[in-house]
């Protein structure tokens, strides 16, 4: 299906769903300006911190900007679709002026600026090669990268540092102004400068390397936290994280930790879903369930002391555990109307994958349920990064089928508390997720009423079939070898569709393919869709118009939010408002931890 969408909100949650979208999306300072969406607006756009003056407003999608050390250019990554395809941009933020290098293409790659602001240097994924540009007479130096060689670049240093991967080898940090190799590592996830020395982030903790002498200063981990943000000052250090399913801030100070809380707004759990230092002070990013993101001094969050606007919030949040197959416990964090009682419409969603934890951040279609009489669970499963390193290893590869038996466990749970049933239940997910949730509505079509499944590859045993298929292999498993094939065909969601046998009665499924994604493409669940039919079951597929697998505009995503709340309406049969309004957004969520 390539028109409208095949489901419709009602008026009521439709208008729920839009007033909410108008909160704004402010984005952390960089340097002196921030990438963010203000309240009432479709875009985002770059502006000065903390007043807010417009520097840029696009109509093409901002991937990424890098401001030089002066304030007087920022570098700007800009894509005309959602496909994450982008050019680099220099703007200059005296005049607005917009230089656009077509031939120089982007994805999220680093930009270093020298200290004087006197040139700059991307390692371009796009184009196989390094940059390195004189931003006032466009003049340029260019060198090939070896072939399969990835190499990222990051401040700190004289003259930065490059981390260099290749496959099947060690990743490689080399001081850019010694040509020395700083380290060696698993794999870098940034860099950051640190006084005299550097703080690096592998995949199992921080370390700080002295860029002179290549000796380790201190070194940090714990497997019990997923690190998810990260800021430096000196050698004091804001970490952002996941512990026990719950969003964590730790200050550490040459690497011991001096400070380490929940994060809570106004009395009610929150999620810091990102840090920086910028003005002599640390920042957090701060959202709930019902929370719009605001940006708040990171030393009100570690004193407890951080506040939230002053109104009534129509929801309540709380974290229940449920008995997983094997006894493990499963955490499900559930956002009700505040005066819920008994069964009701309820969305269970998840994702459980590569190590990213799904935790209670704000999101329109959220609030707007919740008024509209709603439920809105989202279990933490075995492979996401929600509690620990082994928690991860757990649902990951050969055990990716846990995850699956996981969200079977909290949906069962849920509805044996009395908070739902299995004809008012709705499982949706996103990438990943809507593999898991997909999986799990297939395998027991009795559990729920329908499932939602958003730009997710749906044939595990063809992965290839995908743009970006051959990275995910480790994450899901091997399909050529032929026991990695048996078990992925147990778990894909296109195996399980085509196995099923007439008379069944699979759940309605609806399947939402991007229009312009570039990592995951329709054909899977247009064969799974085809699959469902041939049996007599209920199957649509929409391909969302001007939307992408990254950062979307907010007209594009109220389409994509309001089918996915219209087909939960259908569902559940519960397309009728409800009688009284709910208040206005609020902070204040209750965190309540009982066992399903």
């Amino acid at each position: 299906m390539t028109g409208g969408p095949p489901y419709q909100t009602s008026p009521a949650l439709d208008a729920a769903l839009a007033r909410w979208e108008r909160h704004a999306r402010p984005g952390l300072p960089n340097a002196g300006y921030s990438l963010s969406r203000l309240a009432g607006r479709t875009r985002y756009g770059i502006y000065r911190f903390p007043d807010q003056t417009p520097v840029l407003e696009p109509d093409e999608h901002i991937l990424r900007m890098a401001p030089s050390p002066d304030g007087a250019r920022i570098a700007v990554q800009l894509a005309e679709a959602a496909d994450e395809d982008a050019v680099l941009g220099l703007l200059d933020t005296a005049t607005g002026e917009l230089r656009r290098y077509p031939d120089i293409r982007c994805r999220y790659d680093e930009v270093l600026w020298q200290a004087d602001s006197s040139r700059l240097e991307v390692a371009a994924s796009g184009s196989g090669r390094l940059l390195d540009l004189d931003p006032v007479s466009g003049e340029r130096r260019e060198s090939g990268l070896p072939p399969g060689t990835r190499v990222r670049l990051f401040r700190g240093g004289r003259r930065g540092t490059a981390a260099q991967s290749r496959p099947g080898r060690p990743t490689e940090l080399i001081d850019r102004a010694t040509l020395r190799t700083l380290g060696t590592f698993p794999g870098i996830v940034r860099v950051l400068p640190c006084g005299d020395a550097v703080l690096v982030q592998d995949g199992t903790g921080l370390q700080t390397l002295h860029v002179d002498s290549a000796t380790v200063r201190w070194r940090w981990a714990d497997p019990d936290i997923r690190i998810t943000s990260l800021a430096a000052h000196g050698d004091d250090v804001l970490v952002a994280g996941v512990r026990e399913g719950r969003s964590v801030l730790l200050r550490l100070v040459e690497g011991r930790v001096v400070e380490h809380r929940p994060v809570r707004c106004g009395g009610g759990p929150a999620v810091a879903s990102g840090v920086a230092y910028e003005a002599g002070a640390f920042h957090a990013l701060v959202e709930g369930p019902t929370l719009p993101p605001r940006l708040v001094a990171a030393e009100e969050l570690l004193t407890g002391r951080a506040a939230a606007p002053r109104r009534t919030d129509p929801a309540r949040t709380a974290r229940f555990t449920v008995p997983a197959d094997d006894g493990a416990e499963v955490t499900v964090v559930l956002t009700s109307p505040k005066d819920a009682e008994g069964p009701a419409p309820l969305i269970l969603t998840c994702y459980g994958g590569f190590g990213v934890p799904s935790l209670p951040e704000f999101e329109p279609t959220v609030p707007a349920w919740i008024e509209h009489g709603g439920r809105y669970a989202i279990a933490q499963i075995r492979g996401g990064g929600e509690h620990g390193t082994a928690w991860r290893r757990a649902g990951r590869g050969p055990n990716k089928r846990r995850g699956v038996a996981d969200l079977a466990a909290a949906a069962r749970g849920l509805v044996d508390a009395g908070l739902t049933r299995a004809d008012l239940l709705v499982l949706a997910g996103a990438s990943h997720g809507g593999v898991i949730v997909t999986a799990c509505a297939l395998a027991e079509p009795g559990l729920c009423a329908g499932v939602v499944s958003t730009a997710a590859p749906l044939d595990l045993l063809n992965l290839d079939a995908h743009p970006l298929g051959r990275r995910w292999i480790g994450e899901f498993g091997d399909p050529g070898t032929a026991e990695g094939r048996a078990r992925l065909e147990a778990v894909s969601p296109l195996s399980r569709a085509e196995n099923l046998a007439p008379g069944i009665g699979p759940p309605a499924f609806l399947g939402i393919a991007l229009d312009e994604d570039s990592r995951v493409a329709a054909d899977d669940t247009d064969r799974l869709v085809t699959a469902l039919r041939r049996i007599g079951g209920t199957a649509d597929l929409w391909r969302a118009p001007r939307t992408g697998h990254g950062g979307n505009h907010l007209d594009s995503l109220h389409r994509l939010g309001a089918t996915v709340l219209g087909f939960a309406e259908q569902a559940t049969g519960s397309a009728a408002p409800r009688p009284t309004p709910a208040a206005p957004p609020g902070t204040r969520c209750p965190d309540e931890t009982k066992r399903a």
